[in-house]
């Protein structure tokens, strides 16, 4: 699981796919991959991220911006 992708007792999450910080609250772009959900800044992220999840969580991964 990635620390940064389900927010605890934040309202902020960090986008995996460009390193941005996601409101929580009213996101419009989340997806859910094994039982972790992950918040996008917009759609191209949660895209990229749903055509391959694995290689965007993968260890060596270095978000876009």
């Amino acid at each position: 699981m990635n620390d940064q992708a389900t927010p605890s007792s934040s309202d902020v999450a960090i986008d995996p796919v460009c390193g941005m910080e996601v409101v929580v609250e009213g996101a419009q772009h989340v997806s859910e991959h094994e039982g972790t959900t992950y918040y996008f800044c917009a759609k191209g992220c949660r895209l990229d991220f749903e055509d391959d999840p694995e290689r965007i969580l993968a260890p060596d991964y270095e978000p876009s911006m």
